[in-house]
């Protein structure tokens, strides 16, 4: 088994793919973080929640939530590192938003922590935090396994990252070579 938090090991689980995807954003790039291939060995996954949880140092909340799908396992594994917090997930309502449903609910000023498997643009990410928001919650951090973004992410908040990457390519659709190649586009969530 490689060390956690690298390329290496998210190839060794099939979680780092190369090729011509279509990504959660609709964007077009040549590389994808199927992080699922990695949630799904809970052992291969403590390593890379206690790196997150190191990275997020003293960052105090009472509740972690994770986007559905890929942010729910990662939320819920950090929030069992956190004494007491608990774990919500919200979910993509049909007019693009994020919401709580069953049940979930947070109180006035509850502070916290919002954790994805990977960021691209932050779009989901920010969805999550209108949520919060929404709901009077008050989001102190952002924590993924792998960042991905090329360009800085528009909170106010402290983001902590197991794997920061750069030079990761991604294209509007119009503009993607790989189209212009004319090779297959792929879709690994579906």
């Amino acid at each position: 088994m490689t060390q956690a938090g690298t390329l290496e090991d998210l190839q060794e689980v099939g979680a780092y793919l190369q090729g011509h995807f279509l990504l959660t954003t609709g964007r077009h790039s040549d590389t994808f973080f199927l992080l699922a291939r990695l949630t799904e060995w809970p052992q291969r996954l403590i390593p890379w929640i206690e790196i997150l949880r190191e990275r997020l140092g003293d960052i105090s909340a009472r509740t972690v939530v994770g986007p559905a799908v890929g942010g729910i396992i990662p939320a819920y594994q950090l929030a069992s590192t956190m004494g007491n917090a608990r774990v919500l997930f919200a979910e993509k309502d049909t007019d693009g938003s994020m919401q709580f449903r069953r049940g979930f609910h947070l109180e006035p000023g509850e502070p916290v922590v919002i954790v994805e498997d990977a960021i691209t643009t932050g779009f989901s990410v920010g969805k999550v935090m209108e949520a919060v928001q929404g709901q009077g919650g008050r989001v102190v951090a952002v924590g993924t396994l792998v960042n991905r973004s090329q360009v800085p992410l528009p909170w106010d908040v402290p983001v902590a990252s197991v794997l920061q990457l750069t030079g990761v390519r991604n294209w509007a659709p119009d503009e993607c070579p790989l189209c212009q190649q004319g090779l297959p586009l792929t879709a690994p969530k579906r």
